[in-house]
């Protein structure tokens, strides 16, 4: 799905929005930074309701009442996805920024021509979703 800002590259812009380009390495950067508050964002889910269903089984919980198992681990992921939402897409801000040196050398140069003596110090993109 955003295999375009991997081979073309994300939007750059300075400080006042004005765009300046595309850059494969901000796209590989916004990339990373979506894939790890994504699998922070499941990870909760995945690793708690089978520690608590393993020890509602030990308890006899679940023999008692065998009809618990499914709605208990459906609503525990409801209520841990409600929460890791909002705090993993919080973990990296929406508009991200790069230093200008770090950029490729193709791009800084397309600034560096575009925009003469007056080089931003900082490049901005938004990391997506």
């Amino acid at each position: 799905m955003r295999s375009l800002e991997l081979s073309e590259g994300t939007t750059i812009t300075d400080e006042h929005g004005e765009t300046l380009g595309k850059s494969t390495v901000v796209g590989r950067r916004a990339i990373f930074k979506v894939v790890v508050s994504r699998i922070l964002m499941a990870m909760p889910g995945m690793v708690l309701p089978p520690f608590l269903m393993n020890s509602l089984e030990k308890r006899g919980t679940l023999a008692r009442y065998p009809w618990l198992g499914a709605p208990l681990q459906v609503t525990l992921c409801g209520i841990i996805l409600t929460f890791m939402t909002p705090m993993c897409c919080a973990l990296f801000p929406q508009v991200s920024s790069i230093a200008f040196n770090k950029l490729e050398p193709t791009v800084q140069a397309k600034i560096r021509e575009l925009r003469g003596d007056r080089i931003p110090e900082r490049v901005y993109y938004n990391k997506g979703l």
